[in-house]
């Protein structure tokens, strides 16, 4: 993997301390797409020590607790990660644009968080504190590292992201280890010590970036139509994180964390998959836009390069997961792979209907996002309803996969609904993109 040596290129910088060069469209596309390779390969390490240190329940309590802080996550960031990048003004540096997240998502985070604690603390039962104290620095550990991708994708600068991504997961990984060898089952234990380790990505991050990156972090920038839009889109990211997680929700309620852990190994791997598109529509939404406003944007193309990703992934997700399951998490979990092909389907409809999605958005239609992501998400709180109870683990993926089905049918729909270009004004062209680019462990 190139990561370290394209990390050590991206701290290079000029004489007069800016940090390395803007990127392209695809090659910030390309730096994110790498930054979530090594967190999926990470990811599966860890979730392979996690699952046989722990056992199918105590793997599904750890899982039922990071979908949490995960859910917290999203609704912290109240649409910001997407809103921002497409109305970004294009002479903002990596250090700016972070410090607009920072004034974006801080009050949120701080009123999200301090929410959730009571969720944390009766599904604790024993062992509230340390819970909550995982809960606590794995969410903001998440939050940062969240506001620094979007800084990445917004100023086409990558390797703040890079660092964190670099050193939080080598740092995760170590003590996934140190965890595995010691024995640990405590999920309240992994947890802590999960938040603990992926916070020092971000510390390294901003350090460096403070001393690399001269340019003024205190330059004014209009961050409304930012706020205004994300907030706009708030709906559509809750319903699309309902359809991400509810189903690992409601399996402990309507089934068994036994049936949660099965569910989470397989799971975890599917979404591996849906991350380079995401990535993608994330670093080309300011290109979209700028297409948009010319008239030029041209949606056919993408939307079939996602069905042509989206079938070879699911191909590949049966494929090596039939290959992989057993020998990497165990024994155990051997009857997880009959949840391969359901998932796989899903994974095909979530990676067009992701790329529609972020497509309408460029256009500045929200509503397009909510015609799509809610429906879609009263269909898989109907299917999980139905089908978890009798069917377990099962179930779920069937009704992921049906959500995701109609989520995909109705985003295409509404993509292929032309929007007219609208004329920007001097004013507003200050908060418009003009440059060309812009979920963890289970």
């Amino acid at each position: 993997m190139l990561l370290p040596q394209t990390l050590a290129r991206q701290l290079r910088v000029d004489r007069s301390g800016n940090p390395a060069r803007r990127r392209s469209s695809i090659a910030t596309a390309g730096h994110l797409v790498g930054a979530q390779i090594l967190v999926g390969v990470a990811s599966l390490a860890i979730n392979a020590m996690a699952a046989r240190t722990m056992g199918p329940a105590g793997r599904g309590n750890l899982a039922l607790l990071l979908q949490i802080t995960y859910v917290a996550n999203m609704l912290a960031m109240a649409g910001t990660d997407r809103s921002y990048p497409a109305t970004v003004a294009r002479d903002r540096g990596p250090r700016q644009a972070v410090a607009d997240m920072l004034r974006l998502v801080t009050p949120t985070a701080v009123v999200v968080v301090l929410a959730t604690v009571p969720v944390v603390v009766a599904l604790a039962d024993d062992g509230a504190l340390v819970a909550v104290a995982g809960f606590v620095a794995t969410a903001a550990a998440l939050v940062a590292v969240a506001m620094l991708r979007t800084g990445a994708a917004a100023s086409a600068v990558v390797w703040p992201y890079l660092t964190a991504i670099v050193v939080g997961q080598l740092v995760l990984v170590g003590t996934a280890v140190a965890l595995t060898a010691a024995g640990t089952t405590s999920p309240h234990t992994w947890l802590a010590f999960y938040g603990v380790a992926l916070a020092t990505g971000p510390v390294v991050a901003g350090v460096l970036l403070r001393r690399t990156d001269r340019s003024p972090a205190e330059v004014s920038h209009r961050v409304g139509v930012a706020r205004r839009l994300g907030l706009r889109l708030v709906p559509a990211a809750v319903a699309s994180m309902v359809m991400l997680r509810a189903d690992r929700l409601m399996l402990p309620w309507l089934g068994s964390y036994e049936q949660l852990g099965l569910y989470i190994v397989v799971a975890t791997v599917a979404e591996f998959a849906i991350w380079p598109v995401q990535s993608y529509v994330d670093a080309r939404a300011p290109r979209w836009h700028q297409q948009h406003l010319a008239g030029e944007l041209r949606r056919l193309r993408p939307l079939l390069g996602a069905a042509a990703y989206g079938t070879v992934a699911a191909i590949a997700l049966v494929l090596v997961g039939h290959l992989l399951v057993a020998p990497v998490f165990g024994e155990a979990y051997r009857d997880s792979t009959v949840l391969l092909v359901p998932l796989a389907i899903g994974t095909a409809c979530y990676s067009v209907s992701r790329i529609a999605i972020g497509l309408t958005v460029a256009t500045g239609r929200a509503r397009g996002a909510l015609a799509a992501d809610i429906p879609a998400m009263a269909t898989a709180l109907l299917a999980y309803l139905l089908l978890i109870p009798q069917h377990g683990a099962l179930g779920a993926a069937v009704g992921s996969a049906i959500a995701y089905g109609v989520g995909a049918v109705l985003a295409v729909v509404f993509c292929r609904t032309p929007a007219a270009p609208r004329a920007v004004s001097d004013r507003q062209a200050s908060t418009t993109p003009s440059y060309s680019s812009v979920r963890g462990h289970q």
